[in-house]
């Protein structure tokens, strides 16, 4: 390009390049979802552990205790509908899979993230389950149900369980001490 400008002849462009910027992996990120992630691995334990507890109260503890009408609707619901097992095995699936994706995390190994992302995604199946199912038969049993802010509260909570382990992935320090790759910030290459 031979333009004039003033008393100044630019013969060749030049062009800016941007320095490549080395990112440093940053070890505390899949280590601190990692824990994150077999806490509420022992969460989900407790959640299996409590629909198995309640299919095996009976009648004579049910008196002991003094449930209500209501309540011996509901666990009458979750004995003989089948809802109290099919929670009890998701539940525990859920936490079988946070625990080993949280552990992989710990020991950063990329398969961590896929675990975790399925066992979160049982969370999320496991209250959709609980809301249809209860909803179909819920008035067989004499129970009024309604979609209330525990709903919201159980997406809300599962939506972020799943958005956890994948931030080991889109946190370019914490896909650098993951995957053990050079990570660095470039900009793409202009054609």
């Amino acid at each position: 390009m031979d333009d004039e400008i003033g008393s100044v002849m630019m013969n060749v462009e030049e062009e800016l390049v941007m320095p490549v910027i080395p990112v440093r992996p940053n070890n505390a990120i899949p280590i601190a979802i990692g824990i994150i992630l077999i806490l509420g691995s022992l969460t989900g334990a407790l959640l299996s552990a409590s629909m198995a507890i309640s299919l095996q109260i009976d009648d004579s503890f049910r008196e002991q205790a003094g449930y209500t009408d209501e309540m011996n609707a509901t666990l009458d619901m979750l004995q003989d509908s089948g809802l109290g097992i099919t929670l009890s095995v998701i539940y525990g699936t859920m936490s079988l899979a946070l625990m080993v994706g949280g552990v992989l995390l710990l020991r950063k190994n990329p398969v961590g993230v896929k675990i975790s992302v399925f066992g979160s995604s049982m969370f999320l199946l496991a209250a959709l389950v609980q809301v249809v199912w209860s909803y179909a038969i819920a008035e067989d049993y004499g129970i009024e149900f309604s979609f209330g802010v525990d709903l919201v509260f159980t997406f809300a909570c599962g939506a972020f369980c799943i958005a956890l382990p994948l931030l080991t992935v889109l946190i370019p320090e914490a896909r650098a001490a993951l995957y053990r790759e050079h990570v660095s910030l470039k900009l793409p290459e202009e054609e």
